[in-house]
């Protein structure tokens, strides 16, 4: 029997989606003309051809299409549930040709408020780290605080190694960028063995 609720409200969120492709799709296109802090919603609206009113169904502020921008285009290579230690220098390869491949639209966003994407990749990274702390601490040795804390340190460390990127005209190539976003990883993994071990030592 077809449940005729659910298929409407997967055809209701499909257009949904929709217009918030054709809405931020418009903001990238009027970042190839003017800085991201001069642009206002009603310049969004115009360019996509939709009323005030339709925008803020769907997004609060012009920020807010920003932030859902960064998730869904670049971001979302890494806000997976199956990302690890061992598929993170992929994925986050994965990522930056996705930002390299909107190079200017990039670079004007981060250059009017560099705060939105920092959060935005610190939120996901954080998760990352924070699961990370959890394989590696089997015997339980770290307090929750303290993986909180470590997380929060590596995911501002990786956060600042992508905004210096951008902001530096993407000098280095996206593989390089991975692999030192990678040995970052890399290096959190070896710093949850030494805290074992030295846990270990002190019994």
């Amino acid at each position: 029997m077809i449940n005729l609720s659910k298929k409407s409200e997967e055809k209701t969120m499909s257009e949904s989606q929709i217009t918030k492709k054709a809405i931020s799709s418009a903001l990238i296109e009027l970042c190839d003309k003017k800085l991201f802090s001069k642009i206002s919603v009603q310049d969004i609206t115009k360019e996509v051809g939709l009323n005030r009113q339709t925008f803020y169904y769907h997004f609060t502020d012009k920020q807010d299409l920003l932030r859902w921008i960064y998730t869904h285009d670049a971001l979302i290579y890494l806000d997976s549930p199956d990302i690890s230690i061992d598929n993170w220098e992929e994925q986050a390869l994965k990522m930056l040709k996705a930002i390299q491949a909107k190079s200017d639209f990039y670079y004007n966003t981060v250059s009017s408020d560099s705060d939105i994407l920092r959060k935005c990749f610190s939120a996901i990274t954080n998760r990352l780290f924070i699961n990370l702390f959890d394989q590696m601490d089997k015997e339980n040795q770290l307090l929750p605080e303290d993986k909180i804390f470590y997380a929060r340190f590596f995911s501002y460390g990786c956060s600042g190694v992508l905004i210096d990127w951008i902001l530096g005209s993407y000098k280095e190539s996206p593989l390089e960028i991975a692999t030192q976003l990678f040995r970052l990883a890399k290096d959190t993994e070896f710093f949850s063995y030494r805290l074992y071990a030295q846990e270990n030592e002190l019994l």
